[in-house]
């Protein structure tokens, strides 16, 4: 958060730094807007098809309720709760480009519903962490991918998902509270900061890695796109360096930037230093997406890595606009 606590060089630049935090929130909120339709009109789908049903009804009965309750209901609310936050979140920073710091106190309520949304995002991942343990724990298939490995739905999926659920939520519901609760600048760049940095840890860096993780995993529909030869070609081995260590290195260097605001320290945090790890962290992004095109995309390689990064399936694609924020951070003359 920005109070008359800041640097005064920040105030100065912050025309243009305001003006593209507004632009990373109206990517979000189209991105979530878009998962939002594509997760109802997936719902409606799942609910209405026959065939679905009659394969899922061949199992268990639980299984069919942890499966549509997944894939069918709590992931589509999930993605309508994002969107609304993101809604609020754009509301938010259009006030706080018109009226700089004096918006403040006016967006407190804004900003707060879109934290306490997002975080009910990530709660609504629940049902699909039940889902993917019982599927681990079973020997029942998936309507489409017949029995898929079971490791490689808990890479992917059930392992990562079960971390954010722990770490994300309480600290997004911590933030906001000190925001309702009108608390100082600095314990809300504290509590703020923390966030940020659970979420490259957690969101970004670990589900990444274990997507690599899971793509070790031998499976038939890779048609041989997996495993150490895939790994080890440069190219597929460049993208996993990228992942597991310049992922974690990023993560790293935002904690580092942000120990004094976490501490809450009298030093002030480095706003170059904060870009320079925005514009690395989006840039992360740029890179998949060259990665996946210029390779020939998931056609002739039908593995998870692909899956995973491809733009049809990454909800986090938004945070390429991090890219445009940091560069607005480098420059500050300060």
């Amino acid at each position: 958060m920005l109070t008359a606590e800041e640097p005064t060089d920040f105030k100065h630049n912050g025309g243009s730094v305001r003006f593209w935090l507004l632009v990373v929130t109206c990517i979000y909120f189209g991105f979530a807007l878009y998962w939002a339709i594509i997760g109802v009109s997936g719902s409606i789908n799942y609910i209405s098809n026959s065939y679905v049903y009659q394969e899922l009804s061949k199992g268990p009965w639980w299984w069919m309720a942890l499966y549509y309750s997944s894939e069918g209901i709590s992931g589509t609310v999930g993605v309508v709760l994002r969107a609304l936050a993101g809604f609020f979140a754009v509301y938010s920073a259009i006030f706080f480009l018109r009226k700089k710091e004096s918006a403040l106190p006016l967006i407190r309520g804004k900003v707060s519903a879109a934290l306490l949304l997002e975080a009910c995002y990530f709660f609504s991942f629940i049902p699909s962490i039940l889902a993917n343990f019982a599927y681990y724990f079973s020997s029942l298939n998936l309507y489409y991918f017949d029995h898929t490995p079971e490791l490689i739905l808990m890479y992917t999926a059930g392992l990562p998902c079960l971390v954010m659920v722990v770490v994300v939520p309480p600290l997004l519901l911590k933030l906001r509270a000190e925001i309702v609760q009108g608390a100082s600048g600095q314990v809300i760049r504290k509590w703020g900061c923390l966030t940020g940095v659970a979420y490259l840890f957690s969101v970004f860096w670990l589900s990444y890695s274990m997507a690599w993780a899971a793509n070790m995993i031998p499976f038939w529909r890779a048609e041989g796109q997996f495993g150490w030869s895939f790994l080890l070609e440069p190219v597929n081995f460049a993208s996993f360096a990228v992942t597991v260590i310049g992922l974690f290195l990023i993560a790293v260097s935002a904690l580092i930037v942000t120990f004094p605001a976490i501490r809450m320290l009298p030093a002030k945090i480095n706003l170059k230093r904060i870009g320079a790890v925005m514009v690395a962290f989006g840039g992360y992004f740029i890179f998949n997406l060259f990665y996946y095109y210029l390779t020939g995309g998931y056609a002739p390689h039908p593995n998870v890595w692909y899956e995973v990064i491809g733009p049809l399936h990454n909800l986090n694609l938004w945070c390429v606009a991090f890219v445009f924020l940091g560069l607005a951070l480098l420059k500050n003359r300060k």
